[in-house]
């Protein structure tokens, strides 16, 4: 599956600096993590539908309703000419 040297390779590719001992404490955690996904890859899912969310939730929707006819610059406190202006940042 995956060795300790493959890892390392890896490790120095995404320039992780990694002590013997992590090396190998994560080379078996990798190799847990690859045994777990191919046991799911065994499984039968075929008829098993793609989650979105680990709880199932319906959403409250509501229609769409305008509201007021203004326009956004309407409210603005600084405008010219359907233009809008703001104070200087820079010098």
């Amino acid at each position: 599956m995956i060795n300790q040297s493959d890892l390392d390779k890896v490790a120095k590719l995404a320039k992780i600096g990694l002590t013997a001992e992590e090396s190998t404490k994560l080379t078996n955690e990798v190799e847990k993590i690859i045994r777990y996904f191919q046991a799911i890859k065994e499984l039968d899912l075929e008829d098993v539908s793609p989650m979105t969310h680990a709880v199932a939730i319906v959403l409250p929707l509501r229609y769409d309703e305008i509201r007021s006819s203004k326009c956004l610059i309407d409210y603005l406190p600084y405008k010219k000419f359907n233009h809008i202006f703001v104070p200087a940042v820079l010098e």
